[in-house]
């Protein structure tokens, strides 16, 4: 062999390629994940990494089974559409049809816009992380939690924001129509024809379930602390446990659709709405219809406490992955299963998206807001790229060029968001309403002028929850309970009527913006707005 052959680096194959992506996570002294790769129906890889439980030192293998989270709501959207070919349900008539409790505005959706996250109603999750942080309330507080609400996030499918409640209420309709509970119509259903004897749906962490990998969120001190869900009645939502055989399985029958449901039924799971402003959403029925460097990928990620998952399938090339990760440390399962399309076609992927640099930008760089709608935007720097934030949440979304000039946020968790820079002001477009944005800068004078009004006893309705603002430590706090526990955020004034919430060092807590309302020249009350849950008031007690 001539030298110069003998010095040229041998290629790695694609297993070897794999386990070096996966490799951080081989480890005895961390939990880990579990990852499963399908080629042209051939099984090419398939692991366990890292360990199912730190406390009784069992290793993950291919065979434990892990929460998928949201992963499961596809398979809430297949069961409704199965129902509704044997005319027991139909997606388009309003919920209230199946949940009469639902007299308010909460009754008005679709069953169709809710499981698009179009119904515009509110989300009893994201109102109990309002209201009571990670306290667990008893079960049918999610239910009663909905039934109350006399707002709303928008109207009926003027917009898209991702709701976990929506699906809560398809599933009680499920339940009511199917002649059984909806955890057991899953399983005779779905998981049972398709061959999956370790799926289940598994509507608490306190249940014990066998088999199944503890959830891991970090502690202080590098100690690790068990993940749970702050509910114990979650459904459609996001209750499924599963393993990498189960979830391929399931992946190859979204392939063939042989065992049950009609042409239609399947098509239904993956149209696209078209929102009201004209663009095309491209979350389906409990699934995400998009493109990964220019190949056709469905998906849909999921989370829980202490775990993330990640099914991916490009339907066109043939490859099907699932990631499931019960608290590795840095683990993102989206992104792997990326890196994992990355390798395994690496002939076939074009460039990446490109991203836009945060210089073009620095001056617009900061925190925005516009009385109109109440809302908080931030134009963030992460790692010189410009992403935006929503309500001050931890880390934002990236922004795209559209051909017209304008930035773009694609519609994914949060319909589409379009910005351009008008002048001093940030022009803003979501749902169909434009608003102008004006600049946040904080000033010293501000926190006081907003303690002076703000400070007080409030009580929100809807929110089911009283609330408090005054001074603590030298900070304005802002301290909520709806009776099931108590949430405590630091407020941060950033003008004379706004502030911004943030959770008080490691405890929970959520991030808002507060908005007074002022009525004849007196703050008679807040609004409160998050990613998730907007226009929510409290008045003066």
């Amino acid at each position: 062999m001539p030298a110069a052959d003998a010095a040229k680096p041998v290629a790695k194959s694609v297993t070897e390629q794999l386990d070096d992506l996966f490799a951080p996570w081989n480890r005895t002294d961390e939990p880990g994940l579990v990852v499963g790769v399908v080629k042209d129906g051939a099984l090419i890889y398939r692991r366990g990494l890292g360990m199912a439980s730190l406390e009784t030192a069992v290793a993950n293998t291919p065979k434990t089974r892990m929460r998928i989270g949201s992963t499961s709501k596809h398979f809430t959207c297949l069961l409704a559409l199965l129902l509704a070919e044997e005319g027991k349900l139909d997606l388009d008539a309003p919920i209230r049809t199946y949940v009469p409790e639902l007299t308010g505005p909460g009754g008005e959706p679709t069953l169709r816009q809710l499981v698009q996250h179009r119904g515009g109603s509110r989300c009893y999750l994201d109102l109990g992380f309002v209201g009571h942080g990670m306290s667990v309330p008893p079960r049918g507080a999610a239910l009663a939690a909905q039934v109350r609400q006399s707002g709303r996030n928008f109207a009926p499918g003027t917009a898209m924001i991702y709701n976990n409640g929506g699906y809560h209420l398809v599933s009680i309709a499920i339940e009511r129509v199917g002649g059984a509970p909806f955890e057991e119509q899953l399983k005779t259903r779905l998981f049972d024809p398709v061959g999956m004897p370790d799926t289940a749906s598994v509507p608490s962490d306190h249940d014990i379930t066998p088999g199944i990998a503890t959830m891991h969120t970090p502690g202080r001190g590098g100690r690790w602390r068990r993940g749970l869900f702050p509910s114990e009645e979650v459904r459609g939502e996001g209750a499924i446990v599963s393993t990498i055989d189960d979830m391929l399985r399931w992946m190859a029958h979204l392939r063939t659709r042989d065992l049950f449901g009609s042409a239609p039924t399947w098509a239904a799971l993956t149209e696209l709405p078209v929102y009201a402003d004209g663009s095309l959403g491209v979350y389906g029925l409990g699934l995400i219809v998009n493109e990964y460097r220019g190949l056709r990928t469905v998906q849909h990620s999921g989370g829980v406490m202490g775990g993330t998952s990640q099914m991916l399938t490009l339907p066109d090339d043939g490859l099907d992955v699932i990631v499931m990760a019960n608290g590795g440390r840095d683990a993102n399962p989206v992104r792997l299963a990326e890196q994992v399309v990355d390798i395994v076609l690496a002939d076939r992927v074009g460039a990446e998206t490109p991203t836009i640099p945060v210089e073009d930008f620095t001056p617009m760089l900061g925190d925005w807001w516009s009385p109109k709608t109440g809302m908080v935007y931030s134009l963030l720097d992460e790692k010189g790229v410009l992403k935006l934030g929503i309500a001050k949440a931890l880390g934002g979304s990236p922004l795209v060029r559209a051909e017209d000039g304008r930035l773009i946020s694609p519609a994914g968790g949060i319909g589409e968001i379009a910005l351009e820079p008008v002048g001093e002001r940030l022009r803003i477009r979501f749902g169909g309403e434009t608003a102008d944005y004006q600049r946040l800068v904080e000033d010293a004078a501000d926190q006081a002028a907003f303690a002076a009004a703000a400070e007080g006893s409030y009580r929100s309705p809807d929110a089911g929850a009283t609330a408090t603002i005054e001074a603590q430590d030298d900070r304005l706090a802002l301290r909520v309970s709806n009776g099931f526990g108590e949430v405590r955020s630091v407020l941060e004034a950033m003008g004379p009527t706004l502030a911004l919430a943030k959770p008080r060092s490691s405890a929970p807590g959520f991030q808002a913006a507060i908005s007074l309302i002022v009525e004849e020249g007196a703050p008679v009350g807040f609004r409160l707005d998050t990613p998730r849950t907007r226009n929510l008031e409290f008045r003066r007690v």
